[in-house]
């Protein structure tokens, strides 16, 4: 949301006109006619992107190549990095990984002067790859050059208190992150959580638990105290996210984004990195960041907020925003931050845009949560007839491919392989964990 919405308005010039896909790339049933138009109608294809170099993005990586691979336009990549646990050694990707990450960028670069990707971990495996320096450029994440350079983060108070309002981010699946937050949401009662997965927002919105909830610590279950108390708020604009955010003290966890939307707002934050991305994008930016393997797991807030040293991420703004224009520039896009190509008009019309603003749980007592539960049963009430008009899900182009014998079949081929590519990937992993463990029995001694 934060790096889609910036590289749009970057690129929202006078005489431009900017038209989001609405993932069509993703229907296969839809995908020669989408290719078509798309080579027939524009003249750029622009791919913000995040942690698409990742093991879980693989089936989609591979059908956005097919896609790529068939257009005669130019392409560019905006912001592309690798997802990896912190210290991979390139010599341990799997097979498919490698196979699947080089068609891609090989089909963007020859589409391209230059593929922009988030840090140096990521610049340095696309050239274990066999992709240079001269057709990579490290950018950082596009969400942070939005507006132009950022302004220094300066502490809002001396250090913290009991009633300091904090946002705290974070990853489920990181291990230890149930202690953080249960540890820090009690120190600090006006602290909240702020989920970033489109599961979290399904139990905010209707109490749509896990069909599994392994851990009850964990904030992702209607009985949790969190949502009880409601202390919870989820983004579903940019613009509210950063508003929100301005108003805290601090903000800290392992979700990159989270702390992302805080320095927007000049917001002191900390990331705690616990993987590949995390790292290269805190360093790349200047971000305050600790490795959260290496603190207690209950860290107190206070803590993060009086190491950190905020003084360095002023001094890179000026330098990384330079390098994000000329890649731009390098690759014909023009933008917002060149002379004559400022856009009032478009600012003016987002500024008088209404977005709503944070997503309450059900839980939630005062007027703001109240009001927000009577639109939902005003949803709800619509019956069959407004079920069929409601937008979720139900997005459909502008152009049809016939949904005939032939257009399933391709569906379940499509499926077919990736349902293979991810097996193949899990037995690679398999492999490697049990010769790791193998190896490991054969060296310990007993001592008697």
């Amino acid at each position: 949301m934060l790096f889609y919405s910036s590289v749009y308005r970057a690129l929202s010039v006078p005489d431009a006109e900017v038209v989001p896909n609405a993932y069509v790339h993703e229907r296969p049933v839809h995908l020669s006619t989408y290719i078509n138009r798309t080579n027939e109608e524009f003249d750029r294809f622009v791919l913000p992107m995040a942690n698409s170099y990742r093991a879980t993005f693989l089936p989609h990586l591979e059908r956005l190549a097919e896609v790529i691979e068939r257009l005669t336009i130019p392409v560019t990549v905006v912001g592309i990095g690798a997802q990896l646990p912190y210290g991979t050694e390139f010599d341990s990707l799997p097979d498919d990984f490698k196979k699947i990450v080089s068609r891609f960028t090989r089909a963007v670069l020859d589409r391209s002067a230059s593929i922009g990707v988030r840090g140096e971990y990521t610049a340095r495996m696309l050239k274990y790859l066999g992709f240079g320096d001269e057709h990579v450029r490290v950018i950082g994440c596009p969400s942070m050059f939005g507006n132009g350079p950022l302004g220094p983060l300066v502490r809002k108070v001396d250090q913290l208190s009991h009633d300091s309002p904090l946002a705290i981010s974070y990853t489920p699946k990181v291990k230890g992150v149930d202690r953080l937050v249960e540890a820090n949401t009690n120190r600090y009662p006006n602290s909240v959580i702020v989920p970033q997965q489109h599961q979290r927002l399904a139990l905010m919105l209707w109490g749509e638990n896990p069909a599994k909830v392994s851990n009850k610590r964990m904030p992702i279950h209607t009985d949790h105290p969190l949502y009880e108390n409601d202390r919870m708020r989820f983004f579903v604009d940019a613009s509210t996210w950063v508003k929100f955010m301005a108003e805290q003290h601090f903000a800290f966890g392992t979700r990159i984004h989270g702390n992302v939307a805080a320095v927007l707002a000049g917001t002191p934050a900390v990331v705690l990195a616990h993987d590949s991305r995390t790292v290269e994008l805190a360093e790349y930016h200047g971000i305050p960041y600790r490795l959260y393997a290496d603190l207690p797991p209950d860290v107190d807030a206070q803590q993060l907020y009086q190491e950190a040293d905020f003084d360095v991420f002023a001094t890179r703004q000026a330098e990384t925003f330079d390098t994000y224009v000329r890649f731009l520039e390098h690759n014909d896009l023009e933008h917002v931050f060149q002379p004559g190509k400022e856009n009032p008009a478009y600012d003016k019309a987002l500024a008088a845009a209404k977005f709503p603003g944070p997503v309450h749980t059900l839980m939630a007592s005062d007027v703001v949560g109240r009001r927000q539960v009577m639109s939902r049963l005003r949803w709800l009430r619509q019956g069959h007839e407004g079920d069929l008009q409601r937008p979720a899900y139900a997005f459909e182009p502008p152009f049809r491919e016939s949904r005939g014998l032939k257009s399933l079949e391709e569906r379940v081929s499509q499926l077919e392989k990736e349902l293979k590519l991810q097996q193949n990937f899990l037995a690679n992993w398999r492999g490697r964990v049990s010769r790791a463990l193998r190896i490991n029995t054969s060296s310990t001694g007993v001592r008697r």
